[in-house]
C-alpha cells in the first residue's frame, strides 16, 4: 500500500457518523465565512481581469457568488476560487499555514449545482478535504512554508481533489488516482504574495483539485507512489529528510482538525502574519489608553517564517498594503482597526499613515524557544512621547484556536458587512440562516437563488 492509497481508503471510509457535533457547527461556520468573503471579493480587480481573459471565463450552468453570471463546472470554480481570496479575509489553519476552505468550496458548489447533493453530502466532503489538506499540512510544513511555496495552492489542491471525490461518489482507488494527479498540478510561490497572482492560486488549486477527481471518475491514470517515490512530491517539493510522511495518515480524523485545533476566523482583511501585531496593539492600548498620535516608535518582532513577506516598508499598491506589517500596523492605530476601507488607495497614500508607518520597525523575533504551533510567535515594544515603554508578546492572534475561538457576533458582523456589499440585507439574512441550517436540506441547488444579485432584487 502507497500513501496515496493509504490516505484515499481513509477519504473514501469516512461517514456521517464520524462528524460529532462540534465538526459539523465548525464546518458550517467556515462555509458561511468564506460564502461571504466570496461575495465580498467578487468584484476585485482579479475576478473581472479573469472574466476578461479568453478560456478562463467559459458560459455554463454554474453559477459566481454574487453575480448574474454562470460558467462551466471549472471555469466557475476557479474563478469563485480566485473571488474567495481576492480580500484576503477567509479563514486559516495553524497547520497549513494558509487558508483551507477557499480551494475546497468553490470546487464542491460547482458540483452541488451539476448534480442533486444534500447538505450533510456536502459538508462530509468539506470535512474529508479539510482533512486530507491539513494532514499533509502536518507531513511538510513548516519546512514546505519556509521554502517558499503557497500551502494554500499546494496543499489546498489536495484537499479540492480529496473533497471533490468524496462528493462525486468516487471509489478508494479513483480518490488515490485523483490525489495521484494533484501531486502534479500543486503550484504557487509566496515571491507572487501582494499581487493578484496570490488569490489566482487559490482558484487554480479548486479548480484542478476538481478537475483531478472528474478525470480520476473517467479512467485517468496517475502514479500511486507518487508522494513518497524518489522524484515524488514529497521530495521534490520538500527535500528528502525534509518531511514527515507518516503523519499524513497517523491519528487520521482522531479527532479531526475542524474539531482540534479548530477553525480560525481572520477579522482583519489582511495577511494572516500580520494580525498578531494588530491584536497586541490594540490590547496595549485597550490597557494604557494611548492614541495614534502619541506614539514615538513601534517595534515589532515576528517569527522569520512569518516575517519574510510582511516585512514591507514601501507600499506599491493596495494589496501590497494587506502584506506590509508597517502599514497594518499604522492604520490599524489610527483608525481603531482594519476594515475593507483600510486598504483603499487613499487611505495606503495617507500621508499621516505612512508617518506613523515610517516609525513601525520589524525584525525577527530572537527566541524561537517561545514558538508555539502556528509559528505566530510575536513580541511588539511600543514607545511612547510620554516616556513608557510597553511591551505585549502573542503566541497566536485572537479566534485561532478551538480554545479561544472568534466570538459568534463577531463572526456574524464580519459576514454581514462582506455579504453586504452585493446582496440586500434580506438576502443575506436569507443565505445565512439557510447555511447555518445546512445539514437539514436535502438538495443545495437552491443556494444559487439566495447568492445571486437579479434574484434577491427580484425577491
Amino acid at each position: 500500500m502507497t500513501l496515496i492509497t493509504d490516505l484515499a481508503e481513509r477519504i473514501h471510509a469516512l461517514g456521517h457518523a464520524d462528524l460529532m457535533p462540534v465538526a459539523i457547527a465548525n464546518a458550517k461556520t467556515v462555509i458561511l465565512d468564506t460564502v461571504g468573503c466570496t461575495l465580498a471579493g467578487t468584484h476585485e480587480p482579479v475576478v473581472e481581469t479573469m472574466l476578461q481573459t479568453e478560456g478562463l471565463a467559459t458560459p455554463g450552468q454554474v453559477s459566481l457568488l454574487g453575480r448574474d453570471t454562470k460558467l462551466d463546472v471549472l471555469c466557475a470554480a476557479l474563478i469563485n476560487g480566485a473571488a474567495s481570496h481576492a480580500l484576503d479575509f477567509d479563514d486559516v489553519n495553524i497547520a497549513m499555514g494558509g487558508h483551507p476552505s477557499a480551494p475546497v468550496l468553490p470546487a464542491l458548489f460547482a458540483i452541488a449545482e451539476s448534480q442533486s447533493v444534500s447538505g450533510m453530502d456536502f459538508m462530509l466532503a468539506f470535512i474529508a478535504g479539510f482533512e486530507t489538506e491539513t494532514r499533509m499540512a502536518r507531513a511538510v510544513n513548516f519546512h514546505h512554508y519556509d521554502l517558499g511555496w503557497h500551502p494554500t495552492a499546494t496543499l489546498g489542491v489536495f484537499g479540492a481533489a480529496a473533497a471533490s471525490a468524496r462528493l462525486l461518489g468516487l471509489d478508494a482507488h479513483q480518490t488515490a488516482l485523483a490525489l495521484s494527479l494533484s501531486a502534479s498540478l500543486a503550484s504557487g510561490v509566496k515571491a507572487n504574495f501582494g499581487t493578484m497572482t496570490k488569490p489566482y492560486h487559490v482558484g487554480h488549486a479548486a479548480r484542478h483539485g476538481l478537475m483531478a477527481a472528474k478525470l480520476a471518475q473517467n479512467g485517468f491514470t496517475a502514479s500511486l507512489d507518487v508522494l513518497e517515490a524518489k522524484q515524488g512530491f514529497l521530495n521534490v517539493y520538500n527535500g528528502k529528510g525534509n518531511y514527515q510522511a507518516e503523519l499524513i495518515t497517523r491519528d487520521w480524523a482522531a479527532p479531526l482538525d475542524i474539531v482540534e485545533p479548530g477553525i480560525g476566523i481572520k477579522l482583519y482583511p489582511c495577511c494572516d502574519s500580520t494580525h498578531a501585531t494588530v491584536d497586541a496593539l490594540f490590547s496595549l492600548q485597550k490597557e494604557h489608553g494611548f492614541e495614534a498620535g502619541d506614539v514615538e516608535s513601534i517595534d515589532t518582532r515576528i517569527h522569520p517564517l512569518r516575517l519574510t513577506h510582511v516585512d514591507r516598508p514601501q507600499l506599491r499598491n493596495s494589496l501590497d498594503a494587506k502584506f506590509s506589517v508597517q502599514y497594518c500596523a499604522a492604520r490599524a492605530l489610527l483608525d481603531g482597526g482594519l476594515t475593507f476601507g483600510s486598504f483603499d488607495t487613499a487611505a495606503y497614500h495617507d500621508p499621516v499613515a505612512l508617518s506613523l508607518m515610517g516609525r513601525v520597525n520589524a525584525a525577527p523575533h530572537d527566541d524561537l524557544s517561545l514558538t508555539r504551533p502556528g509559528n505566530y510567535l510575536t513580541e511588539v515594544d511600543v514607545k511612547l512621547r510620554d516616556g513608557r515603554q510597553l511591551n505585549k508578546r502573542m503566541d497566536r492572534p485572537f479566534g485561532r484556536h478551538a480554545d479561544e475561538p472568534a466570538p459568534a457576533e463577531l463572526i456574524r458582523a464580519k459576514y454581514d458587512d462582506c455579504a453586504g456589499r452585493v446582496l440586500s440585507a434580506d438576502a443575506s439574512a436569507r443565505l445565512h440562516d439557510a447555511i447555518m441550517a445546512l445539514e437539514t436540506l436535502t438538495d443545495l441547488s437552491g443556494l444559487r437563488t439566495l447568492w445571486t444579485p437579479s434574484n434577491d432584487m427580484a425577491a
